[in-house]
This record gives structure tokens, C-alpha cells and sequence, in this order.
């Protein structure tokens, strides 16, 4: 399907289904008419094989069940009631395929769509292989993700208004190609059972490992990005201690006392501990020692080599960063936790709040 002679959308033939046996023949929905194209827009659309659905499997008569003892006659109530199947309707994914020609009829894209896709919660009624955006100057993305309509469309939006600007002005070129993406997944967030369901689960977040820039070179959130901030901390505070140690030593050998870390009393003790079992955090405070000004002036005497990196390419990840904020609702890098210290997770999901996460 191409809409304005920029955006290519192709149909993927549907996977074969194999539908579960139910007691009765379920008659089979009738057929929802094509999304026709968009006014003034040089579209074709490349349907299925006659008779394929992609949401929908063929509805097929099982056995009917035998009741000994009486001649044969079958008996319903030997026979379960199937279960609903984990489908699309029809009518749901007719109206998936018309949102998506709405959000990508001004979009420059490539894309290919799949299959409706359905297991439980997660799923998508109108998924799509995203393989490139832009016109003239296209992005590929390699391999090309499964996702869903709104997300093809913002980052399309994302490519032209974030990526290339960023590129332009830290590396003097452009991006072609994208790597290390990913999409549709079903499953919690960082796959736990005790979070709520990933925007991977809907095909609404993509993460994205690294770029390929027009004049050949390779940069990966991985290895360009540079320490993160809880690095240079966790240098600081190994340096800190080195030293505190170091000036423990030379002064047990000098004969004077080491300086000891204070304590709370018993008293505050039992206070935070009764604190801690109420759910709340009860702060303890202490009176400055001398041992918390020499650790104090030790924190300001240890140095460490580990410094943010001042490389074009990290310049140019920390740009990309920051604008793309602008564009998602949630944006995820190596700043934001050890989960996402080598790619970038940028998502649509709706929030109450119109404040993003930007971390």
C-alpha cells in the first residue's frame, strides 16, 4: 500500500491456524469490507488470498459427542462448551487497519503489515513490520520491528525532528540505518511477575541499540554513551574509602587512636527501627565529629579519572536523549538503571499526567 508515493505498506500472507474443536459449528462472521484508500492520496492496498483471514480461523464442526445407552443420540452435556477463541474480530481489526491508514497517510514509511496478534492481554489488531522511514533520505531499521500504528508514526515523526537534527550538529552527517531494535514482546515490565504489563506487550515501545551514520561508522548506546552518573558516584565514593583507610593506617602507626564512625543511641535505634516497621523512614540525626569532618575533607581530597565522556559520539546519544522527550512519553537510557545501560526504550504509553518519564 503506498499512500503519496512515499509510504509502501504491504500485506504479510496470513500463518496458517489451526482452530480449536467446539461442540457446535459456529457460523463464520461475515467479511468487513477493505478500508478504502484516502482521498487524493496513490494508494493500492495487496489483500490476502481469497478466503485467508488473518484475524479470524475458519469455524469447523466438531464430533458430536455419544451417550452410551442411548442409540447413538449425542449428549451436549458430555460435551464442554469451547472457550472463547483469543482472537480479533473481524469488526476490531477492520477498524485497526483504519486507524493506521489515518496515522500513516502523511507519513513517509515503509512498512509491512502482519497478521492481527492476540494472546491475552497483549497483541496489537493491526501490527506491522516497520522496515524504513523518511522520503528521500531513508532510516532502515535492521531488523525491521513488529509494533503498532501509533508508535510507526511517532517515530517517523521522531527521525525527522530528533535523530537527524542531533546527528547533523554532533557528527556532521546523517543516520541511515537503525540496529538492535525491538518491539512487540508479550510480557511484564523487566519481566516480572509483579509489575504491570510492558508498552512491549501492545507493540507501543521500541528499544534501540545503536545507529549507522551515512559516512560508515557504528555507534552503540553501549559503548559510546560513556560512565554514567552512578559510575563516577560509586568511583567516589571506592576513592573515598581508599583514602580513609590509607589515613587509618598512618596513624595506627604513628601511635595515635583511629577515629571511629559514631552510632546512634539506643534510643534513636529503637526509633527508626518502630519507624521502619510503620512504613515510614524516620531520620537519624548525628552531631558532626571530628571523624565526619575528616571524612568530609576526605571526600573533597580523593579524586577519580572517572568523567562523563566527551567524545562526538556520547555528544551525540545525550543530544538524541534529551530531544526525544519530546516526541515519547517515556524515554529510558543508560542513566536510568542497569537495565537500560545499552540501548534507549522509547514508548507512547497514555498516562494520566501529562508529564513524561525522562530518565
Amino acid at each position: 500500500m503506498a499512500f503519496a508515493g512515499i509510504m509502501a505498506l504491504t500485506f504479510l500472507p496470513a500463518r496458517a491456524v489451526t482452530p480449536a474443536p467446539v461442540a457446535t459449528a459456529v457460523p463464520a462472521r461475515p467479511a468487513v469490507a477493505p478500508t478504502p484508500p484516502l482521498q487524493g492520496a496513490q494508494s493500492s492496498i495487496a489483500n490476502p488470498a481469497p478466503g485467508a483471514s488473518p484475524s479470524a480461523a475458519p469455524a469447523t464442526p466438531a464430533a458430536a459427542a455419544v451417550s452410551p445407552g442411548t442409540g447413538g443420540a449425542p449428549s451436549a452435556a458430555t460435551t464442554p462448551p469451547a472457550p472463547p477463541p483469543d482472537v480479533w474480530t473481524p469488526e476490531e481489526s477492520a477498524a485497526g487497519l483504519r486507524q493506521c491508514v489515518q496515522l500513516l497517510a502523511p507519513v513517509a514509511a515503509d512498512v509491512a503489515m502482519e497478521e492481527p496478534m492476540k494472546r491475552g492481554q497483549c497483541g496489537t489488531p493491526a501490527p506491522l513490520a516497520l522496515r524504513s522511514v523518511g522520503g528521500t533520505e531513508k532510516v532502515e531499521f535492521s531488523p525491521p520491528p513488529t509494533m503498532n500504528c501509533r508508535l510507526a508514526a511517532s517515530l517517523s515523526e521522531w527521525v525527522d525532528k530528533v535523530l537527524q537534527p542531533a546527528a547533523q550538529e554532533a557528527l556532521g552527517t546523517r543516520i541511515k540505518r537503525i540496529i538492535g531494535a525491538s518491539s512487540y514482546s508479550c510480557r511484564n515490565i523487566y519481566n516480572n511477575p509483579k509489575l504491570s504489563l510492558s508498552e512491549h506487550a501492545t507493540g507501543n515501545a521500541i528499544d534501540i541499540a545503536g545507529f549507522v551514520t551515512a559516512d560508515g561508522r557504528t555507534i552503540t548506546v553501549a559503548k559510546a554513551w560513556g560512565p554514567t552518573e552512578r559510575d563516577i558516584v560509586a568511583a567516589k565514593r571506592k576513592a573515598v574509602e581508599k583514602l580513609l583507610a590509607e589515613k587509618a593506617r598512618a596513624k595506627s602507626k604513628s601511635g595515635e587512636p583511629a577515629a571511629t564512625t559514631p552510632t546512634p543511641s539506643i534510643e534513636a535505634a529503637g526509633k527508626k527501627a518502630e519507624a521502619k516497621q510503620k512504613g515510614r523512614v524516620e531520620k537519624v540525626d548525628f552531631k558532626q565529629g571530628d571523624r565526619n569532618k575528616e571524612a568530609d575533607k576526605t571526600a573533597a581530597e580523593a579524586s577519580v579519572d572517572l568523567k562523563p565522556a566527551a567524545t562526538k559520539e556520547a555528544a551525540f546519544l545525550k543530544r538524541l536523549h534529551g530531544g526525544s522527550c519530546s516526541v515519547f512519553a517515556t524515554v529510558l537510557g543508560p542513566e536510568a538503571n542497569e537495565a537500560h545501560r545499552d540501548h534507549f526504550h522509547l514508548d507512547m504509553k497514555v498516562r494520566r499526567s501529562s508529564s513524561g518519564v525522562c530518565h
